[in-house]
């Protein structure tokens, strides 16, 4: 019984990672490719008591608007100093995403997410079985 709450976990897992990881490809299927400079960074705690901060950028839209967006994940430290132009891609459906010209860290988490659970549900299945 145990197991298969361990598979249930796995199963919950992949499917979470693969649903991030389909709306991130939607999300970022055309992009349009600017120039971004860090402006600030939120500083917060997470649950574990860690500081973590989260990039500013700020960049002008195909529109002609300038808008300042948050990173979409945080960090532990500041990965860029203040000032620093970076090469981003935005969101033509909500241009308040961005990611950084070659960071593929959010696309390695949800593809470690989808590989994670998967083998815990397999593990489970077929230890249950076994």
């Amino acid at each position: 019984m145990d197991l298969m709450i361990f598979s249930g976990i796995g199963f919950i897992t992949f499917l979470a990672g693969l649903l991030s990881l389909k709306r991130e490809i939607r999300l970022f299927k055309n992009v349009v490719t600017t120039t971004a400079t860090v402006v600030k960074y939120n500083e917060y705690e997470d649950i574990n008591r860690l500081t973590m901060y989260t990039m500013v950028a700020e960049y002008k839209l195909i529109d002609g608007r300038i808008i300042q967006a948050p990173e979409q994940a945080g960090c532990t430290r500041r990965k860029y100093s203040i000032g620093t132009e970076l090469q981003i891609g935005y969101s033509q459906e909500k241009p308040e995403l961005f990611t950084v010209k070659n960071d593929y860290s959010r696309k390695a988490a949800m593809v470690g997410m989808c590989i994670v659970g998967l083998a815990m549900f397999i593990f489970g299945v077929l230890y249950e079985l076994g």
